[in-house]
C-alpha cells in the first residue's frame, strides 16, 4: 500500500464532508475535492489549493466551499452531473476492464497449463487422458464465459451445465479425438497456443450452428436476443431527449442573441441565473450527443455483424446440407468465423446495457433542468429574431463571399469555400463562440463556421458574429487567457469546455481515476469508506496479565521437550559434575514399578493330606524302636 502525508486537500475535504452533514446536507467526498479545488481566490485570482494553505486560509476556504455546496444553483447542479456522470462511466469501464481482465487470465492459465504439459513419451497412454481432459476443461471454459456476466440472459444451472458437457465432449471427440493429440504434442508453445484458440472456435461454432438448426446449443444466447434487446431502444430515447433539450438551449439563445434589443431587459442578477441554466442544459445535452454517437457506432456494427452472421450461416446449412462428411478445410474456418461474430455481438450486447445504464444516470439529473425563463421573454425574443434573421443571413452569406482563406498576423482564416475538408476540421471550446465565452461571462452560444474558421496556437475557434471576428483579429492573444480567467470563475467551464489540458492540476479524470501515489481516496479504485461508531472507556483499566505464563510445572517440561525435541537427539558425550548442562540424574531415572506375584486362593474343596514325620531316623544316638510304634 502507499503511505500518504495529509495534504491540505484532504484536510480540507474532511472538514468539508464533516460540516455538510452537521447541516443536513451530506455531500460525497469527490464532489467536496473538486469544489475544493476549484474554488476561485479573489486576492490572487487563482484556486486556493495552487499553493499551500496557513491554518487561517484553510478554515477560509472550508467555510466558502461549505456555502457553495448548501446553495442550490445550476452551477453546482452542473459540476453534481459532471462528477455523477463521469465516475459512473469511469466505474463501468473499471469493470469491464476487470471482467475481461480476470476471464483473460483464467483461460491463460488453462492454455498454459496444456502447453506446460509434457507425456512420457507419444504412447503415454495416460499422460493423453490427462492432456486430453485438460483440453476437454479449456473448452468447457470457454464456452460458458458468457455467461458469467450480470448482462446476461441465461442462468448457468446444473442442468444446463451438464448439457453443455456433452455437447462440447461430443464436439471435440469428432473435432479432435485422443488419436489426434500425438501430433499436437510435437508442436512448439505458440503453434500450441494457437491450435487451442481456433480450437475453442470450432467447437463454439459447431454448437451455434446446432443451436440453429435446433439441435443442441444449450447455454449459447439465442441469435434474436441478441440483436433484439432492450438496449437497442437506446437510440430513439436518446434522440427524443436530446430534441427536448434542442428546444430549450434554442429558446435560451435566442434569447440572449437579442436581450440588447429587448424592450424589457432583465436584471444582470438574473440574466447569470438564465446563463447558469443554459450552461446546465449545455452540458446535459453534451452527455447525451456523446452516449448518442457511441450508441450510433455500436448500432451500425451490430447490423454489420448480423448481417454478416446470417449470411455465414446460410452458407454453412447449404454446405453441409444432408452430407456425411465434409471437409474440415471447408467448413471449419466457417465454424471459426461465426465464432467470432458472436461473441463480438454478445460483446456488443454488453456495452449496449451498460450505456442504456449511462441513460439512467443521466435522466436522474433532468430534474434539475429548471427553466426560469419566462414565456413573456421567449415569445418577444422569438419576434426579434425572426425580424433580424433574414437581414442577419444576407450579411453572413455577403461576409463569406467577400473573405477568403489567410493569414492575418498571426491568425489563419479557413473559409468553406477555399478549404479542403472544411466539414472535418476539429472545432476547439465544442465550437461555441470564444468572444461569448470571455465577454459575456462564460455564456455559451454556438459559433457559426459560415463566418470561417480561425485558428490560432493549434486552437480552431469560430465566433457567433463578424464584431465578435473583428475584436478577435485585433488581440487574439488576450482571449486566449481570457478563456482560462473564465474557466477559474466559472470551473464547470473546464470540463464541459474540455480544457483539462489547460488545468491538468484540477483534472475531473485524474481526481476520478488517481494517479500513482496521488490522490488516493477520491479514485474509483479506492475502498469505500463508511462511518462506524463505537464505544469506548473513559478510563481504559490496566490489565497486567501475561498470557504466555503456565503455572504448571509439567506443562512447562511438556513444552521444553517439544521444543527441543529430545526423541530425536542423541548423547554422545559424557556429562561431568561441573557440565554446565548437566541433569538431575535423579529425574531421569523411571521409579520401580511394583511387581504383583499370583498366588493360589485357599478353597473349601480342597481335601487335607495328613503328614506322618518319622524324626531321628538318621541320627546315630537314636535307638531302635519298637517295632509297634511304626505300625
Amino acid at each position: 500500500g502507499y503511505i500518504f502525508i495529509m495534504t491540505s486537500l484532504e484536510i480540507a475535504v474532511k472538514l468539508i464532508v464533516y460540516q455538510c452533514r452537521e447541516r443536513g446536507n451530506p455531500v460525497a467526498d469527490t464532489l467536496a475535492a473538486y469544489m475544493a479545488e476549484t474554488l476561485l481566490n479573489p486576492d490572487t485570482g487563482d484556486f486556493y489549493l495552487k499553493e499551500a494553505l496557513s491554518e487561517e486560509q484553510t478554515k477560509k476556504l472550508v467555510g466558502l466551499v461549505v456555502d457553495k455546496l448548501g446553495a442550490d444553483t445550476p452551477s453546482l447542479s452542473t459540476m453534481k452531473m459532471q462528477i455523477g456522470y463521469h465516475s459512473s462511466y469511469l466505474q463501468q469501464e473499471y469493470q469491464r476492464q476487470q471482467t475481461i481482465s480476470s476471464l483473460t487470465h483464467e483461460a491463460n492459465q488453462h492454455i498454459e497449463d496444456i502447453v506446460k504439459f509434457e507425456t512420457k513419451s507419444a504412447n503415454d497412454y495416460e499422460g493423453i487422458k490427462t492432456l486430453y481432459k485438460k483440453i476437454f476443461k479449456y473448452l468447457l471454459f470457454k464456452n460458458t464465459q458468457h455467461i458469467l456476466g450480470k448482462y446476461s440472459s441465461i442462468t448457468l444451472t446444473p442442468t444446463i451445465n451438464n448439457t453443455i458437457e456433452r455437447e462440447v465432449a461430443a464436439a471435440l471427440e469428432s473435432v479432435l479425438p485422443h488419436a489426434g493429440l500425438r501430433p499436437f504434442l510435437s508442436l512448439s508453445a505458440s503453434d500450441k497456443e494457437t491450435q487451442l484458440c481456433e480450437l475453442s472456435n470450432i467447437i463454439i461454432g459447431i454448437r451455434l450452428f446446432n443451436k440453429e438448426i435446433k439441435k443442441g446449443g444449450i447455454g449459447l444466447e439465442n441469435f434474436e436476443e441478441l440483436i433484439h434487446h432492450s438496449g437497442r431502444t437506446l437510440l430513439a430515447t436518446l434522440n427524443q431527449e436530446i430534441s427536448e433539450v434542442i428546444e430549450q438551449c434554442d429558446n435560451y439563445t435566442i434569447f440572449f442573441t437579442v436581450a440588447d434589443l429587448m424592450k424589457e431587459k432583465a436584471e444582470k442578477k438574473l440574466m447569470d441565473i438564465y446563463r447558469d441554466e443554459l450552461t446546465l442544459k449545455r452540458q446535459y445535452l453534451i452527455n447525451l450527443l456523446e452516449l448518442k454517437s457511441d450508441v450510433q457506432a455500436s448500432e451500425q456494427k451490430i447490423d454489420n455483424l448480423a448481417g454478416n452472421y446470417k449470411k455465414k450461416m446460410v452458407d454453412l446449412q447449404q454446405l453441409i446440407g444432408n452430407k456425411t462428411s465434409i471437409p474440415k478445410d471447408q467448413v471449419y474456418p466457417r465454424f471459426d468465423a461465426i465464432s467470432q461474430i458472436y461473441s463480438e455481438l454478445v460483446e456488443e450486447k454488453m456495452l449496449a446495457m451498460m450505456r442504456l445504464e449511462l441513460l439512467k444516470v443521466l435522466l436522474e439529473y433532468k430534474g434539475k433542468l429548471a427553466s426560469t425563463l419566462s414565456e413573456i421573454f421567449i415569445k418577444e425574443a422569438r419576434l426579434l429574431y425572426l425580424e433580424k434573421a433574414n437581414d442577419l443571413r444576407e450579411e453572413e452569406a455577403k461576409f463569406a463571399g467577400e473573405q477568403k482563406s489567410e493569414a492575418i498576423n498571426e491568425v489563419i482564416r479557413l473559409m468553406p469555400s477555399t478549404t479542403p475538408d472544411f466539414m472535418h476540421i476539429p472545432l476547439d471550446y465544442l465550437g461555441f463562440c470564444l468572444w461569448t465565452i470571455v465577454k459575456k461571462d462564460g455564456l455559451l452560444l454556438p459559433g457559426k463556421p459560415n463566418l470561417g474558421v480561425y485558428k490560432f496556437q493549434d486552437h480552431y475557434c469560430v465566433f457567433s458574429n463578424q464584431a465578435a471576428i473583428e475584436e478577435f483579429l485585433a488581440d487574439p492573444e488576450a482571449f486566449m487567457k481570457g478563456v482560462l480567467r473564465q474557466c477559474r470563475k466559472m470551473p464547470e467551464l473546464i470540463h464541459l469546455l474540455k480544457l483539462e489540458d489547460s488545468f491538468s492540476e484540477i483534472s475531473l479524470a485524474e481526481l476520478l481515476q488517481g494517479k500513482e501515489g496521488q490522490k488516493p481516496l477520491f479514485s474509483i479504485t479506492a475502498p469505500l469508506m463508511v462511518d462506524k461508531e463505537i464505544e469506548t472507556p473513559v478510563h481504559f483499566e490496566e490489565k497486567k496479565i501475561v498470557q504466555g505464563y503456565t503455572w504448571n510445572a509439567w506443562d512447562l517440561r511438556k513444552k521444553a521437550l517439544q521444543i527441543v525435541k529430545i526423541r530425536n537427539k542423541k548423547t554422545i558425550s559424557t556429562q561431568t559434575f561441573l557440565s554446565n548442562f548437566r541433569r538431575d540424574n535423579e529425574t531421569q531415572v523411571w521409579p520401580p514399578k511394583e511387581a504383583g506375584v499370583s498366588t493360589m486362593v485357599y478353597a473349601k474343596s480342597n481335601t487335607e493330606l495328613p503328614k506322618t514325620y518319622i524324626v531321628g531316623l538318621r541320627d546315630k544316638k537314636i535307638q531302635h524302636l519298637p517295632l509297634s510304634y511304626l505300625f
